[in-house]
């Protein structure tokens, strides 16, 4: 398949001149735009899915195994389960157009 999408299962190989079949393994899987995924940036992913409420029972049982097993911290203060849950940011929505403004002008 063209641009490299295709399966990532093992895929049987025949050689005509050998009489067993070889088996190749597929790449680690890679983020699309960079080589290999960032851990911290993976454990912050985690973290917020912790803190969202739209996240599952299953989901966030997941992710706390998940950054146990990174030996990272899954802790979520109650202040921002709160603040996700009432959609409060914690940048005021002025500042947040004056941002985007100076960053469009260029």
């Amino acid at each position: 398949m063209p641009f490299g999408f295709g399966s990532r299962r093992r895929h049987a190989v025949a050689d005509p001149t050998m009489t067993t079949t070889t088996t190749t393994t597929p790449r680690h899987r890679r983020h699309f735009f960079r080589r290999t995924v960032n851990p911290d940036r993976r454990a912050a992913g985690l973290k917020a899915s912790l803190a969202n409420p739209n996240t599952t029972h299953e989901g966030r049982k997941e992710a706390k195994e998940e950054l146990h097993a990174m030996g990272r911290s899954a802790h979520v203060p109650l202040s921002v389960k709160i603040k996700r849950t009432l959609g409060i940011r914690s940048t005021p929505r002025r500042q947040r157009k004056r941002a985007n403004a100076r960053r469009t002008a260029f």
